[in-house]
């Protein structure tokens, strides 16, 4: 299950990343980075007189393309992953990307008995 609050109790930004979380962010952003870089490869040689949206609808259109495409952004997007939750997270549960902030979870206190 996700987190769904992401407000940093030290500096009140949302910028605060939960462990179970990361994967789902990291990939997101591995598969934004190979479809940027692949559109941007593509138009090195095309004028750059565009029209509006022009450039969004071509990114869009990469999502498309062969699963290979996306399988290399998740291939990437999981690498960094593991490396952030192993060297950023450590033991704790939740980092916030404004403050540097690391949070354990506490667990649920037993209904009294």
């Amino acid at each position: 299950m996700m987190k769904t609050c992401n407000i940093c109790t030290i500096c009140n930004s949302a910028t605060l990343i939960h462990r179970q979380n990361l994967r789902t962010l990291v990939v997101m952003a591995g598969v934004l980075d190979v479809l940027l870089r692949i559109h941007v490869e593509r138009q090195q040689d095309v004028p750059t007189d565009h029209v509006q949206w022009e450039q969004l609808g071509k990114l869009v259109a990469l999502v498309a393309e062969p699963k290979p495409l996306l399988e290399a952004g998740v291939t990437q997007g999981t690498g960094l992953a593991d490396n952030v939750a192993k060297h950023w997270l450590g033991t704790f549960d939740s980092l916030c990307l404004n403050c540097g902030f690391l949070l354990m979870d506490e667990p649920d206190d037993p209904a009294p008995g």
